[in-house]
């Protein structure tokens, strides 16, 4: 191999060696230097999308805790005045802003109902779900809520709720 290189002309070894450092240089940057780069940002992008659902968790939270401070006692309770629990629930769901996202309640029996909200806003769908339990009573007994990409603070939501009697 020594003797082939030492036979060839000045300007082959110079091309030759040029050429082996330039493919060096580009295994080197394509088999090292750009698998860490690209693994690198996509950690950075993972970390800003934790931290802005951090954000929005201590957001949730805080109203979580706003709502428990805010809580009538159940001597107060008014109950449901002699409505079904079907009723008191479209009701409460209209008058606190959330008639647009109410798409399906469907009654279990006459103290069970289930209801589905789309794009519902998040704050909305709490203070709703305060006012049914601390006016009439009504307990959550499952819930599901899923965030939506589209606007801040918009879910969709499957709750069942239990009337208090």
């Amino acid at each position: 191999m020594k003797a082939w290189f030492a036979s060839l002309d000045p300007r082959e070894r110079n091309a030759l060696i040029f050429g082996g450092v330039l493919l060096t240089m580009v295994l080197v940057y394509a088999l090292l230097w750009q698998p860490f780069s690209a693994r690198a940002a996509r950690l950075e992008q993972a970390v800003q999308e934790q931290r802005a659902l951090k954000l929005w968790m201590q957001n949730a939270a805080q109203e979580a805790q706003l709502l428990r401070m805010t809580q009538v006692p159940a001597s107060m309770k008014a109950g449901m005045g002699g409505q079904s629990l079907l009723a008191v629930v479209d009701q409460a769901a209209r008058k606190d802003r959330l008639g647009a996202a109410l798409k399906r309640i469907e009654p279990e029996g006459t103290s069970i109902v289930r209801v589905w909200f789309e794009q519902a806003i998040f704050d909305d769908m709490l203070l709703w779900l305060g006012d049914l339990q601390n006016t009439y009573g009504v307990r959550i007994t499952s819930i599901s809520i899923d965030h939506q990409g589209g606007s801040a603070g918009s879910v969709n939501a499957r709750v069942e709720l239990e009337g208090g009697g």
